[in-house]
């Protein structure tokens, strides 16, 4: 059986959160059409794998 290993992340506006859970995850955490189409996160993002 694998440890637990929970990992939370928070900056500043366009630091690079997102980018830094894709990296982590392979997960990509903006999944709502708003924001897609302006390339930002504007709800919370989980990645869980």
């Amino acid at each position: 059986m694998q440890a637990v290993v929970n990992i939370g992340l928070l900056g500043h506006v366009d630091h690079g959160k997102t980018s830094l859970t894709k990296a982590l995850t392979g997960k990509w955490t903006d999944t709502h059409s708003e924001e897609i189409k302006r390339g930002i996160s504007i709800r919370l993002g989980y990645a869980d794998t």
